[in-house]
């Protein structure tokens, strides 16, 4: 086992995989330990908010995830969707996506970022107009245009996949770095 080098632009990609499912999973590996210090608080988090009363985040609902399976799963399938997005976006503002927008990995996080975007599906379209997304390729992973309406995450992309998709990308941008 090895970490997962990746540019700084997916930093906090990153940090929110590894935060999410420690937060997940943490409550299974010490179930008493964890019962025990939260025990005194009523809340979990109290989140601030600028249009109304604060929100407040349940003890007894966060732990309820944790300890369902299918919760748990149905949470991390979300948060890959979003973080397929967020790293997108984020690619998206480096100077170097110009020069790298059009390859193959990148296309491929694109889909993956539409498809986040749109439940978790594959879409091909823009309104009604069907956009053929030919052949794209990433490692032994391929999406084509039969792909239309299936499920991307995690049937297609597990949770294990995007850090090695990411991790791909920083080698990418780092190639770009290093030829300038």
């Amino acid at each position: 086992m090895r970490p997962i080098d990746i540019h700084k632009t997916f930093e906090l990609s990153i940090d929110a995989i590894t935060c999410l499912w420690g937060g997940l999973t943490i409550p299974r590996m010490l179930p008493n330990e964890v019962e025990l210090v939260l025990k005194p608080h009523n809340l979990l988090i109290t989140l601030t908010s600028n249009v109304g009363e604060d929100a407040h985040i349940s003890k007894s609902n966060y732990l309820s995830i944790c300890k369902s399976e299918e919760r748990t799963q149905d949470v991390g399938n979300l948060s890959l969707k979003m973080l397929a997005v967020f790293a997108f976006e984020s690619l998206k503002t480096e100077p170097a996506y110009e020069i790298i927008k059009n390859n193959e990995t990148i296309n491929f996080l694109r889909h993956l970022r539409n498809a986040g975007a749109h439940g978790g599906n594959f879409n091909f379209y823009i309104g009604t107009k069907f956009i053929e997304p030919g052949e794209v390729k990433w490692r032994n992973k391929k999406i084509t245009k039969q792909m239309q309406g299936k499920v991307a995450f995690p049937d297609f992309i597990t949770h294990g996949d995007l850090p090695h998709l990411l991790e791909d990308i920083s080698k990418i941008l780092s190639n770009v770095a290093n030829a300038q």
